[in-house]
């Protein structure tokens, strides 16, 4: 798609700090870096939304898998409304600086357009 002109994006998405999400992230970044073409690498674009979490999410991902590992950590998430969760500011912080930093080594040409 790159070669032909269209613009090309990633999203990475959701991002859930699990134990070793670092480890896990890293690993994924340097696999991109290594296949990606020069063209996309040149001229794509990045997104990154890290994961927010809810009751609804607990009751269907409970019901749908229930030997599935819990990703709701109370001590990394605050509270965000009616039920609803995102990472504690100095956590969020620390995983966009992560994240940052990795593709900026690996992926430095490739924009990042946001971390939400």
């Amino acid at each position: 798609m790159a070669e032909a002109g269209y613009p090309v994006g990633m999203l990475i998405a959701p991002v859930i700090l699990v134990q070793d999400w670092k480890k896990m992230y890293g690993e994924l970044i340097q696999y991109l870096a290594d296949v990606l073409s020069q063209k996309v690498k040149k001229t794509g674009f990045i997104e990154i939304i890290l994961m927010t979490y809810s009751f609804v999410h607990n009751a269907i991902n409970t019901e749908a898998f229930p030997g599935a590992m819990k990703i709701y950590d109370h001590c990394l998430m605050t509270g965000r409304g009616r039920g609803k969760y995102s990472y504690r500011p100095k956590v969020r912080e620390d995983a966009e600086e992560f994240l940052r930093n990795e593709l900026d080594h690996k992926l430095g040409s490739m924009k990042i357009l946001y971390i939400s």
